[in-house]
């Protein structure tokens, strides 16, 4: 692997490596972060330390120096050895698991290229992007994510927030799993199981504590975002201010770089190759020549054939890309202000140059880019139930592993369907009933709920079919009709549309984004964080080996 991908991996790793913000991030999906079944068992096989050496010498041990011992302080709070390892090995083991999730059985290759070995303790090794241990690396991880969950819950606690009984239950859950977990597998206690994972001193109760409190701050994270609101002349003001920002396209086009032409080069003995002045001149005259033929196209079809026709050099290839519904801000900045011009129609060609940061007059490549079309997004977003009737039995497809449904099986299930609508058809026919029919029937996880989704837009996660019923602009209240998807046959039923058009709805959460992470940055500001004592931590740590 090459010096410049193994740079690249080590980039990606810095947004891996979770940083205080993207862990509170994840609370907005609702997730608390505490420890299932299979997240314990996850970590009892990640932190491959001595077990049998744990067992006997560190469980054994009653914890008292490291419960003592003062690893940081968080502004008047302090954490104990105990307190701060849980920080640090779920740091540790997250890393891993984010890696291993994204990598799959590429993983090591992964660790190899960003200088991380799995085999060799941490504090015998460096990371060579801070030029410090693994093992710091991993403290200071630990205390961005210490000094997070300690700030924001201090901020609930003033503001009288507390828990969501549901979040409270998913925590007491967790604790029983782990009970379970070290009953079944060991035959030991809780205390000695967590004890094995996390070290010397570590307990139920204090690990009821660090989960509590990481709950309490993703909860109250997300809670602070949800109170957020804004008038209608607040969000027209931002609205003005970006006018383009929420402005979707449709367009296609093909990047040209210079490096694409270069020819020649003067080779060196490790391989790498330098290209004259004149080299580079040539590149760029080869460059615009390319670029400018590609742009005299009429059509789209043309500008792909024509596209066909580029010469480049041996290690490129030229490629047209469509883009459809690509959010102005999601464009780079060269593309998206000719894209933005208000002169724009349907069918423009034209080469745009993107020059070097340090100097307009060098060109390094070309944008030859087709434009199709443009949405303000000021359009309705829709709010519906729906009931759902599975398919059921199926077979599992041996290449794909998918589970596919005969067409007798499909036949049943919208032959059920049919039958429930018609018996909701024959009664009453309200929203009412239509909601106790779906409690009564429907196979999907928001049945409790009326089968209801609201706030539907061209980005909601739903599959296709189901998506544009949705959003269909033509849609009217009560409208209902069964519409089939790769889960089953659902039978739909448009509530209305929402109060906020989908434009409006994210310039509302662009907001909402930027004043909360105004706030959550003035915490952090505001808050010391110090090291104190490490020297209980297992900093020795062999991830696995």
């Amino acid at each position: 692997m090459s010096a410049s991908d193994k740079k690249k991996l080590r980039k990606e790793l810095e947004t891996e490596l979770l940083t205080a913000r993207q862990r509170q991030e994840q609370a907005e999906a609702k997730k608390l972060r505490t420890i299932t079944i299979a997240f314990v068992s996850a970590m009892a096989l990640v932190i491959c330390i001595a077990l049998g050496s744990l067992i006997v010498s560190g469980i054994q041990r009653s914890g008292i120096a490291e419960k003592s011992t003062i690893a940081a302080t968080i502004g008047d709070e302090k954490l104990n050895s105990v307190m701060m390892s849980y920080y640090y090995n779920d740091a540790i083991n997250e890393v891993y698991s984010n890696a291993y999730s994204q990598y799959s059985d590429y993983s090591n290759l992964y660790f190899e290229a960003i200088g991380l070995d799995l085999t060799t303790p941490l504090d015998e090794q460096t990371n060579p992007d801070t030029e410090e241990t693994w093992a710091q690396f991993f403290i200071d991880s630990a205390l961005d994510s210490a000094k997070s969950d300690y700030t924001i819950a201090k901020a609930a606690k003033e503001a009288g927030f507390t828990l969501p009984e549901e979040d409270l239950e998913t925590l007491e859950s967790n604790i029983s799993n782990i009970a379970t977990m070290a009953t079944i597998n060991y035959g030991i206690s809780s205390d000695a199981y967590l004890a094995m994972i996390y070290g010397n001193g570590a307990s139920e109760d204090s690990y009821r504590e660090y989960l509590e409190r990481t709950a309490l701050a993703d909860a109250y994270y997300e809670h602070y975002y949800n109170e957020i609101s804004y008038t209608d002349e607040d969000i027209r003001a931002y609205d003005k201010e970006h006018k383009d920002d929420f402005n979707a396209y449709d367009y296609s086009y093909s990047y040209l770089s210079y490096t694409e032409f270069l020819e020649g080069g003067t080779e060196d003995e490790d391989g790498n190759k330098t290209y004259s002045d004149d080299e580079k001149a040539a590149a760029r005259t080869a460059l615009k020549e390319a670029a400018e033929s590609m742009a005299a196209a009429k059509s789209l079809d043309e500008m792909i054939e024509l596209s066909e026709k580029v010469e480049v050099n041996e290690t490129s290839q030229v490629a047209v890309n469509t883009e459809t519904d690509m959010l102005h801000t999601n464009i780079n900045a060269t593309l998206a202000s000719w894209l933005a011009d208000s002169s724009r129609k349907q069918g423009d060609i034209a080469a745009v140059a993107n020059t070097a940061a340090d100097n307009e007059n060098e060109v390094n490549g070309y944008y030859v880019v087709y434009f199709d079309s443009m949405t303000d997004n000021n359009t309705a977003m829709g709010n519906v139930r729906h009931l759902l009737v599975s398919f059921e039995g199926g077979t599992e497809d041996e290449t794909t592993g998918q589970t596919v449904y005969s067409d007798e099986e499909k036949a049943a299930a919208k032959e059920e369907a049919e039958a429930l609508l018609k018996q909701w058809q024959d009664g009453e026919a309200t929203e009412e009933s239509f909601i106790e029919l779906v409690k009564e029937h429907s196979d999907d996880g928001n049945a409790a709920e009326g089968g209801l989704y609201e706030d539907i837009n061209p980005a909601t996660s739903f599959v296709s079919n189901f998506l544009q019923w949705c959003i269909n602009q033509n849609r009217k209240v009560g409208d209902v009709e069964i519409v089939e998807t790769e889960y089953g046959y659902h039978i739909m039923y448009y509530v209305g549309a929402s109060e906020l058009s989908y434009r409006d709805h994210m310039i509302s959460e662009q907001m909402k984004t930027t004043d909360r992470d105004t706030w959550y940055d003035g915490l952090l500001e505001a808050a010391t964080v110090t090291e104190q004592n490490m020297s209980k931590i297992k900093t020795d740590l062999i991830i696995s080996g």
